[in-house]
């Protein structure tokens, strides 16, 4: 997982309220949206089609540059892209990028977004009983990519319950 307050782009394409999210994991992705919604910190999820996007850095003088060459070509998903490409594209593990640009400020404050979000996220791998039945469920090998199949309860809302 990186987390950044890394694009403009990412308040034009989700708004001030929703962070962006990419992930190669559809489990991870789905299970971002659903901690958001119950967090409070919402995310949605950005496009994630790196054959059509990774293009935008090719460069003559480097490997690649850091800036994208068509300003209409999805920049925040392409940001996310431009970090996902330094772990290696036969990296086989899972990765999540969420951009949280616009909804981490409030004009000159800082809003605390993400904390709510995170520990939702993982409240699995929590020992509080709160978090853990606030977690989404995702898949179990959680350092691999999604396989065809998956548990019944992917990207099913639990319900918070306080005891």
């Amino acid at each position: 997982l990186d987390m950044a307050t890394l694009t403009g782009a990412q308040g034009i394409a989700t708004g001030r309220y929703h962070a962006c999210h990419l992930s190669n994991s559809h489990s991870w992705e789905t299970a971002v949206s659903v901690a958001g919604r119950i967090s409070g910190d919402l995310s949605f999820p950005g496009v994630y089609c790196p054959e059509l996007q990774y293009p935008e850095f090719t460069s003559s003088v480097a490997d690649m540059k850091n800036s994208v060459a068509d300003r209409n070509n999805a920049q925040s998903s392409c940001a996310g892209l431009f970090i996902m490409s330094h772990l290696g594209w036969d990296w086989s593990g899972v990765w999540l990028h969420v951009d949280m640009a616009a909804p981490a400020y409030s004009g000159e404050r800082a809003t605390g977004y993400g904390v709510a979000l995170l520990s939702v996220l993982f409240g699995s791998a929590s020992d509080s009983a709160m978090l853990q039945s606030a977690a989404p469920s995702v898949a179990h090998d959680n350092g691999l990519h999604d396989g065809a199949s998956g548990g019944e309860s992917q990207g099913k809302m639990k319900k918070m319950k306080f005891n």
